[in-house]
């Protein structure tokens, strides 16, 4: 029984780790190539919190406290799910290109209305 009861101790320590909410570790920095940023908002688990626009390399920042997802969600059903309430305390980023310039703000749905967030924020 005892062997048991530490093995449960031992699996619950193992799917915590790396959920340090928004902890300073989690929060990463890595150089690298320009072209590839974009393409990291879709297949990076960690979320991308700021980037800076160099030519060759960039410097991206990363909120590595767990894992996220990329979700593709038709613009009306999007509308219809808000508006019901249904998608109160979502945590998100929304890609936003104006003119020659991109950000990736992060949301929160509070009730119905999305409310921007801090990217450190993004697993609390």
């Amino acid at each position: 029984m005892k062997k048991l009861a530490a093995g449960v101790c031992l699996v619950g320590l193992c799917l915590t780790q790396g959920a340090a909410q928004g902890a300073e570790d989690c929060i990463t920095t890595m150089n690298q190539g320009a072209a590839t940023v974009a393409l990291g908002l879709y297949e990076q688990s960690c979320a991308t919190i700021t980037w800076n626009a160099g030519m060759i390399t960039s410097d991206v920042t990363y909120n590595c406290c767990g894992p996220s997802a990329v979700i593709r969600v038709n613009g009306n059903d999007w509308n219809r799910l808000l508006a019901d309430g249904k998608l109160d305390s979502l945590r998100y980023q929304k890609f936003d290109k104006s003119g020659g310039s991109y950000a990736i703000p992060f949301r929160k749905v509070v009730g119905n209305s999305p409310t921007t967030i801090s990217g450190e924020d993004f697993f609390k």
